[in-house]
């Protein structure tokens, strides 16, 4: 009898998961249910879970969250003045090397010293570089993300007009993320595009380089321990080399550099910049370099880039964020001292 009573409501609960209806604003959309016919045939979801999740779901929209005020956060974001003042790589400059983020910088350094060379030691990646990282993509920890990750990234999937392919993957990776992790999805704050946790890292990150290095059985975006190690072995597997030379200034004649091209996959050699009066401002033993310019609002700096620096464009595929993380990490290993 009890048996019997135990079948007839597991069979009535089936028949409810099968039989809800999706709510909201993808209510009709048939994308979303085919997505969510696709994550239970493949994955083996619930559909009751999937339901629920795309129900509640809305609009992306930007979360005020309590969060230090500082004079440089305040001046990248106000008033068109400040941009139109600074020129090229001194915008990014004026944010991204600001004295407040150096000294934070050296303090978080400081704080997880330990930490830090155990990952340096094991994944094999300068451990001032992994800081810099954390510090230019969330000040250390500070800003979190202002949009709830699932609104954006479904939004973006089933709403937007661009790289919907791209959101689609990572809607997946995140629905894999939180399963998987025990994470609260509905919780999880990212930028507008998805970069979510203190390294900024998109799901699919999580998933294929994530380390739980606080052991504690979860691979956690917003701890700091899992985030150093999952930086490190992004940067690992991406081709890091430990202690090698990201890039080098050099010298040259004038104020606007044209005599080679710049910026490109071009690689050049030493005699390539001694014909043209380039002169390195230091000794290297790398035989082929590229090189790329930095446009400053009076004069041009002109650089010589090494695989380290592709690495961290792996990261973000700009030559200026590249170049701002290393000299961070230049200024933070300098005052670390």
């Amino acid at each position: 009898m009890i048996f019997r009573i135990f079948l007839v409501l597991f069979l009535a609960l089936s028949l409810q998961a099968k039989t809800k209806k999706l709510t909201g604003m993808y209510a009709n959309n048939k994308e979303v249910k085919r997505f969510i016919n696709y994550m239970i045939r493949k994955h083996n979801f619930k559909r009751s879970y999937l339901i629920d999740v795309f129900s509640k779901a809305g609009k992306p929209r930007r979360l005020k969250i309590k969060q230090k005020r500082r004079k440089i956060a305040t001046g990248v974001a106000k008033g068109k003045k400040w941009w139109l003042r600074s020129s090229g790589y001194t915008k990014f400059e004026k944010s991204f090397l600001a004295e407040d983020r150096v000294r934070q910088g050296v303090k978080f350094l400081k704080r997880y010293k330990t930490t830090l060379a155990k990952i340096e030691k094991k994944y094999k990646v300068d451990k001032e570089i992994i800081v810099a990282i954390i510090g230019i993509e969330t000040y250390y920890g500070e800003i979190k993300g202002h949009y709830e990750t699932f609104n954006a990234l479904a939004y973006n999937t089933f709403k937007g007009k661009k790289r919907k392919r791209f959101f689609k993957y990572e809607l997946e990776n995140l629905l894999l993320l939180a399963y998987r992790q025990k994470l609260n999805i509905r919780l999880l704050k990212s930028s507008i595009y998805g970069a979510l946790g203190i390294g900024q890292l998109v799901p699919h990150s999580y998933i294929k380089y994530g380390v739980d290095f606080d052991k504690n059985g979860k691979i956690e975006p917003f701890s700091n321990l899992d985030t150093m190690a999952t930086v490190a072995n992004f940067l690992k597997h991406k081709g890091w080399k430990l202690h090698k030379n990201v890039a080098i200034r050099a010298s040259y004649e004038g104020m606007r550099f044209k005599s080679l091209k710049t910026n490109t996959r071009r690689y050049y050699t030493l005699n390539n910049l001694y014909f043209h009066d380039i002169l390195p401002k230091k000794k290297f033993k790398e035989r082929r370099f590229r090189l790329i310019k930095l446009k400053r609002a009076e004069y041009d700096e002109l650089w010589l880039t090494f695989r380290n620096f592709y690495v961290l464009r792996r990261y973000n595929a700009s030559n200026y964020y590249a170049m701002s993380v290393y000299h961070l990490s230049q200024e933070i290993k300098k005052r670390a001292k």
